[in-house]
């Protein structure tokens, strides 16, 4: 008669066993490949094991997780240049305090889909970012030290509460895509046209009545002006001063395209505005 108490055929008390091993050769990895892949694991928190692997860590996914808070040892990873949280369950301003200080390599941050009410107001001590993402947040404005990422060239702002753009905007150098739709915008700083190597701009679904002439004069890289469902008219942008330059960078930008071979389907050159639709007559 068997032990009952004995696993059978590598139960559960065998993997318990084996849990300690496994863990040490993640952490391993973990160490060798400076690669830390936790997508999808239903994890509450980071874990305590990457204090461990200090500044050869390189890069943390731990996208759509369970996670609340991080931990005070991430301002500890000197080497991160590559952190993505998306879709867990961080509030606040998600960071840690001292991260944003402690964190001198970090290049990309992604914390899309959170609950974020907040962005760390140390957040310009991220020197070396060069994408921040927070799409699907609860944000309503941005702290003014945005403006000191002079390296940053990706900002993704969709979907969240923003009523205004800090004029601080203007000090992000080379900055080349401002994805702000979906948000409350009423209007948008004219600061935004010192943005001399801006591409697109975002406004999607925002509350915007009109362009300053200082982004359309003095943004000139911008090639995209995206305002689909916002109240502007598109009479009144066309005759705002500076329309006309921006309107050939954008036709210059189309024609390339068409000369490339990229097939547009029948949308043909965006106008970047809705159009009212007359009825059809009778």
């Amino acid at each position: 008669m068997g032990n009952c108490c004995m696993p059978q055929g590598g139960g559960q008390g065998e993997d318990q066993r084996k849990r300690p091993y496994v863990q040490m050769k993640q952490q391993e990895t973990w160490a060798k490949t400076g690669i830390v892949g936790l997508r999808e694991q239903g994890i509450k928190e980071l874990p305590a094991a990457l204090v461990d692997c200090g500044a050869s860590l390189r890069v943390i996914d731990a996208s759509h997780n369970r996670i609340t808070s991080l931990p005070s040892f991430l301002a500890t990873l000197g080497g991160l240049q590559r952190l993505v949280l998306a879709g867990n369950a961080l509030s606040g301003c998600g960071l840690p305090p001292g991260a944003c200080t402690g964190l001198a390599s970090l290049k990309i941050l992604v914390l899309d889909d959170n609950q974020l009410s907040d962005l760390p107001p140390d957040l310009g001590s991220l020197t070396k970012l060069e994408k921040l993402s927070v799409a699907g947040n609860r944000l309503r404005e941005l702290p003014g030290s945005v403006g000191q990422l002079e390296t940053l060239q990706f900002l993704i702002l969709a979907r969240n509460l923003l009523e205004q753009l800090p004029d601080q905007l203007s000090g992000c150098a080379r900055l080349e895509e401002l994805d702000a739709q979906g948000n409350e915008l009423a209007v948008l700083p004219p600061s935004l046209g010192d943005l001399k190597k801006l591409k697109t701009l975002n406004v999607d679904n925002n509350k915007v009545l009109s362009v300053p002439q200082e982004i359309l004069f003095g943004c000139v890289s911008l090639q995209t002006l995206s305002l689909h469902g916002c109240p502007i008219k598109p009479d009144d942008l066309q005759e705002t001063p500076g329309f006309k330059e921006f309107d050939e960078r954008r036709k210059s930008k189309y024609n390339k395209v068409i000369a490339g071979g990229a097939l547009l389907g029948n949308k043909g050159l965006d106008e970047g505005v809705d159009r009212e639709v007359s009825p059809p007559r009778r």
